[in-house]
């Protein structure tokens, strides 16, 4: 039987806290790996219908930076991040707190 994707996962947002306009910079470090090789790690809000796709820098760290849209909500969102095997199977998400003022 083929081993469980799985692995561990460390994020850090920087700022915690952002308005229209600010630019919010996601990173997330991958360690322990186990079940298959990460071909991307994904970012969404999907009540929000925003997806998106974070940029490796090499040595198990990715890295996306994106600017608040206006319109968007006031309070809390979980930004939800999992990786994506190179077999297509999406391993465990980590929900990253984020709030919008």
């Amino acid at each position: 039987m083929a081993e469980e994707f799985n692995y561990r996962m460390e994020t850090e947002i920087n700022p915690t806290t952002a308005t229209v306009g600010t630019p919010v910079t996601l990173t997330v470090r991958i360690s322990d790996i186990t079940g298959g090789e990460i071909s991307s790690v994904q970012a969404s809000i999907p009540e929000y219908g925003w997806w998106s796709t974070l940029r490796s820098l090499g040595e198990d760290t990715w890295r996306l930076t994106e600017t608040v849209p206006y319109g968007a909500p006031f309070g809390k969102v979980n930004i939800r991040v999992y990786a994506v095997s190179k077999d297509g199977i999406r391993g465990p998400q980590v929900s990253v707190p984020l709030t919008l003022g």
